[in-house]
């Protein structure tokens, strides 16, 4: 089964409400424990130390250049438009992604996707939906996160040695944020965190009646999705 297949039965299960099913419900919430709330340290140690780099170096330039009136532009820029949403669009790949990938493949290994069928199971409502449900949540939630504590916390590390005080640098970044900046918080780590998913899913279906495949797949699967994460970063810089 393709990525765009998997992508459009999970859409046709979303659109039945399939998700309000007690099993697919527990199965999503199990999932996006795993994806999101399992994630939040790393992705805020990162975001804390990329952030105290963006903030430093960004700051320093800026004020010696006396340019106080763009820092919250590039810094909004800078965080919100790019590291930020794929920073954790990577964190998913390697930790998330991987994960399912093998959850999925172990459970072709061992015919556990056979049993579902014989059930009258639809894949679509309890392996793709839960699944790719808590990624597009955790993509845009982990993305936030990520941000305020790479702005924030990046000038409480290293930003109070420049010449701006707090107050300030919050204000310059209150008053760059726009309507248009929920965009790339929103959708673009949206979008990032679905083809994650389904990449993953499907590359763990696909996998041979042996064990052996395994790293074959989720290094194609890695490949794969570090592909999708670089195609649409390219269709955001060309339409936005």
């Amino acid at each position: 089964m393709q990525t765009n297949a998997i992508l459009m039965e999970t859409a046709r299960s979303f659109v039945r409400l399939t998700f309000l099913n007690t099993a697919c419900y527990r199965s999503m919430v199990r999932h996006l424990y795993a994806v999101a709330v399992q994630s939040l340290p790393s992705t805020c140690f990162i975001a804390l130390i990329m952030g105290s780099i963006t903030v430093h170096y960004l700051l320093s330039i800026l004020t010696g250049l006396g340019a106080y009136d763009r820092i919250g532009d590039y810094l909004i820029d800078a965080m919100l438009h790019e590291i930020a949403p794929v920073t954790v669009a990577v964190i998913l790949m390697v930790r998330a992604g991987t994960a399912t990938l093998s959850e999925t493949a172990l459970m072709a290994i061992r015919g556990e996707l056979d049993t579902l069928s014989m059930l009258d199971i639809r894949l679509r409502d309890y392996l793709f939906l839960p699944r790719i449900m808590a990624f597009a949540v955790a993509g845009p939630c982990l993305t936030l996160a990520f941000s305020l504590v790479g702005l924030l916390g990046g000038f409480l590390v290293m930003g109070y040695l420049q010449d701006i005080t707090l107050a300030n640098y919050l204000d310059q970044i209150a008053e760059a944020l726009v309507p248009s900046d929920l965009l790339y918080i929103t959708a673009k780590p949206f979008l990032f965190a679905t083809l994650v998913a389904a990449i993953s899913v499907q590359r763990g279906l696909n996998i041979q009646a042996k064990l052996t495949d395994l790293p074959r797949q989720l290094i194609q699967g890695l490949m794969y999705a570090l592909a999708a994460i670089v195609g649409v970063e390219v269709i955001f810089i060309l339409f936005t």
